[in-house]
């Protein structure tokens, strides 16, 4: 008979959050970690997001290190996490970064029509969005207690 998980094995249970859960989330919040592989070294770094339907976006300066998102494969991550509850949740978005910074079609017209007012300093003329997007995340939380005897 098992005496219950241990601390190493923890008591949460892992569940799958829907792309729509997903969206919402992304939607609610406004900086994300990109993630890239710059030459051979992978790189994450801040960056503040918008979504237009399914698409991530954010805006960057030529000639930064953001450059290696360009037609590479890309993912955008948020998380919430509750320390003391030991909960929490994240959402990874995958694909390919696609700049539409001078693009003329209507999908990177829609993106760059967005608000979007970058935190960092500078221009920040450059916009880069995630096109044909993967978007998966996951949902960490702990069954009720026993009610009180």
């Amino acid at each position: 008979m098992s005496a219950g998980p241990t601390a190493e094995q923890g008591s949460g249970r892992l569940e799958p959050l829907d792309e729509d859960a997903c969206l919402e989330l992304l939607r609610g919040h406004a900086v994300g970690r990109i993630v890239f592989v710059d030459g051979d070294q992978p790189k994450a770094l801040p960056v503040n997001y918008v979504v237009e339907g399914r698409t991530v976006a954010f805006r960057t300066d030529p000639g930064t290190t953001l450059d290696a998102t360009s037609l590479g494969r890309v993912a955008l991550e948020i998380d919430g996490i509750d320390d003391a509850a030991r909960e929490g949740w994240s959402v990874l978005v995958t694909g390919v970064g696609r700049d539409v910074t001078e693009a003329i079609d209507d999908w990177s017209e829609a993106v760059r029509a967005a608000h979007l007012t970058p935190w960092a300093a500078g221009e920040r003329r450059r916009w880069v969005a995630i096109a044909n997007p993967t978007i998966t995340g996951r949902r960490i939380r702990h069954a009720p207690g026993p009610p009180d005897a």
